[in-house]
């Protein structure tokens, strides 16, 4: 795993995240900013259906998160990312290091939570969240169904540890939800390409993270996108974000699996374009 010093070797996060501003292919000077938050398993190659058409409206950021992309090895840092809040930290300090003071979000699985709590910390700075499959907690409980019990998380955990390529090849076309081979084979190498234990690490603190309490506190518009069967995110989990959120639309798509972005683009890509209905993304 990464060491502190090995990280402040490189010379900006935004070069150890990957950063990259693509500019809107309208040509306008003034384009809000659109950054892409991407979830586990993946980077920010996974938004590539989504781009051409949301380039036509934005400048859009993208990044990847710790343990993510080419950099994965050196990003991630085994003493401090031991949580999703200190991926929202990498994600202030990168929009910071840019000097980017207003933009929108939109953000996969993970990437849901890590954008509300930026916005917790930061208010001022996002104007809109868009989550897709989305989860403020993935384990059971009296009165609320995340979708795993703890059994069912400890399998998990146990099968990457004892062979983490096997389990990544059998969890890629459950996730995938989708018989589409060139999915399934791109979400398995995205697991592959990160190193074992910092994917095992940062699945346990995904998959046991509880910010439900955070909901309350969240005052920037947000709009759910939950696919209608997700193996990892129930449909209750979006009714669940859509009530307890201050300011949320809830969107349920016609899309199985959780990555309905490559699965289901053009879904993604309507709710996306719903939302300036009663508001524009500008």
């Amino acid at each position: 795993m990464t060491s502190t010093s090995d990280m402040s070797s490189a010379k900006s996060y935004s070069e150890l995240h990957n950063w990259r501003l693509i500019r809107n292919t309208a040509g306008l000077s003034d384009a809000p900013i659109l950054v892409l938050s991407h979830g586990f398993g993946t980077d920010h190659r996974s938004w590539r259906l989504l781009l051409p058409e949301l380039l036509k409206q934005f400048d859009v950021g993208v990044y990847d998160l710790a343990g993510a992309g080419p950099n994965g090895g050196r990003n991630f840092d085994a003493t401090r990312h031991v949580s999703i809040t200190s991926y929202a930290d990498d994600l202030l300090a990168l929009l910071d290091e840019q000097g980017i003071t207003s933009c929108q979000i939109l953000t996969h699985s993970v990437s849901g939570m890590v954008a509300l709590i930026a916005a917790q910390m930061r208010p001022d700075l996002f104007r809109r969240i868009f989550m897709i499959a989305a989860s403020p907690r993935y384990l059971n409980e009296d009165g609320y169904h995340g979708g795993f019990s703890q059994d069912d998380l400890n399998g998990l955990f146990d099968a990457m540890h004892s062979g983490y390529e096997a389990w990544a090849n059998g969890f890629a076309p459950i996730i995938v939800g989708e018989p589409l081979p060139e999915f399934v084979l791109e979400f398995t190498a995205g697991l592959l390409n990160m190193p074992a234990d910092v994917a095992i690490q940062t699945a346990r603190f995904i998959f046991q993270s509880d910010f439900r309490h955070l909901l309350a506190e969240i005052s920037v518009p947000t709009v759910v996108i939950q696919p209608k069967n997700d193996p990892a995110v129930p449909i209750e989990v979006g009714s669940y974000l859509k009530a307890h959120l201050r300011n949320a639309v809830l969107e349920i798509i016609e899309a199985r699996g959780h990555l309905p972005h490559l699965t289901a683009p053009y879904a993604v890509l309507h709710c996306l374009h719903k939302s300036t209905e009663t508001e524009p993304l500008a």
